[in-house]
């Protein structure tokens, strides 16, 4: 019986020697092709994976039902075909692919032939990428490759029974008063930044916004590096994420006449500035705006702040953090999740 255990990297190690002392008997291979986080066991008789998930250091453990060699994704889609006997009638179902080493096919290649191979052997259960009842999990290292399957919930519990964030955050449209500075490697920094929050927290979009002539070369440099911030995030989720993830669509405009234009009964304004009200003061009057209105604009100043003058046209400017000032960096993360906390 063979199991494919992954630990935080750097850890494996000392994970296999608490292994080892419980199940002296096992065979373990740390750090398989040289990939950390990653040990391979085998043992004569079948081991409990609640048992060995009691040792910390262990993240996740899969059980391998079947495993090949023979690397083509027609091939691995048909074993997993057989493994998914294994499901129970009338559940939902997801196949998941963690990929090392080089290949001539990608991680969704397989998903998706092994998921059309599924449905084709077992009509009675369904696709659910979001929550599923149990998923089918292949393993490859390099030239090789081990299938099993795991309950949804070992890999999705920590988003049931929570709110997902995405019904706010997919309404939000995000306002940066652009970041100018002498040196452009500065610039950049802080956009690419900028770009990867909004990414993160995947916003409806970014609007960089400017209230006199900048000059084409901090603009651009500053769109650049919001693009790269923003692009860097989304592989990132593209990777670990079991759905389809939207890049955030990046505008530019004049501030004022933004603000002219937006000015809808179904929209909210928010602009976050230290001479603004504490949350506190408004929180249930803000959590009922939010609930009403369609699109949400959220107004982050940079190394200077939104125009006093902007105030008028706000519903509410807040302080975020009262007696505290943060990076331009960190606006973004801090007005979001002010509003998810709500």
């Amino acid at each position: 019986m063979k199991y494919v255990i992954t630990t935080p990297r750097g850890v494996e190690r000392i994970a296999s020697s608490l292994i080892k002392e419980r199940f002296p008997e096992v065979s373990l291979k740390v750090s398989p092709g040289g990939y950390e986080g990653l040990i391979l066991m085998e043992s004569e008789k079948e081991i409990s994976v609640e048992i060995l998930e009691e040792i910390p250091e262990i993240e996740k453990v899969l059980k391998i039902k079947e495993e090949t060699e023979e690397l083509k994704p027609e091939r691995i889609a048909e074993i997993c075909g057989k493994v998914a006997d294994e499901i129970p009638p009338g559940s939902s179902f997801a196949v998941r692919v963690k990929r090392r080493g080089k290949h001539d096919f990608t991680s969704k290649d397989i998903e998706n032939l092994a998921g059309a191979e599924i449905l084709k052997r077992r009509e009675d259960l369904r696709v659910n990428l979001s929550a599923p009842d149990f998923i089918v999990k292949v393993e490859i290292i390099d030239q090789w490759a081990g299938i099993g399957i795991m309950r949804g919930e070992e890999i999705y519990k920590k988003k049931i029974g929570k709110r997902d964030s995405r019904e706010l955050t997919n309404r939000i449209s995000l306002v940066q008063l652009i970041y100018e500075a002498k040196d452009p490697r500065g610039v950049e920094r802080v956009a690419s930044a900028i770009g990867r929050s909004a990414q993160a927290f995947e916003v409806r979009r970014l609007i960089v916004v400017f209230d006199h002539p900048v000059s084409s070369e901090i603009l651009q440099t500053f769109l650049r590096g919001v693009e790269d911030g923003i692009s860097s995030r989304h592989e990132i989720q593209e990777r670990s994420y079991g759905r389809r993830v939207q890049k955030v669509p990046v505008l530019v405009y004049e501030l004022y006449q933004l603000l002219r234009d937006i000015r809808r009964d179904e929209n909210l304004i928010i602009i976050t500035d230290p001479r603004g009200r504490r949350i506190e003061d408004v929180r249930e009057e803000l959590k009922r705006r939010i609930e009403d209105s369609r699109e949400i604009f959220i107004f982050n100043g940079s190394n200077r702040g939104i125009p006093s003058g902007c105030f008028r046209f706000a519903d509410f400017v807040l302080d975020l953090a009262p007696h505290i000032t943060y990076s331009t960096d960190q606006a973004i993360t801090a007005s979001v999740i002010s509003l998810l906390n709500l």
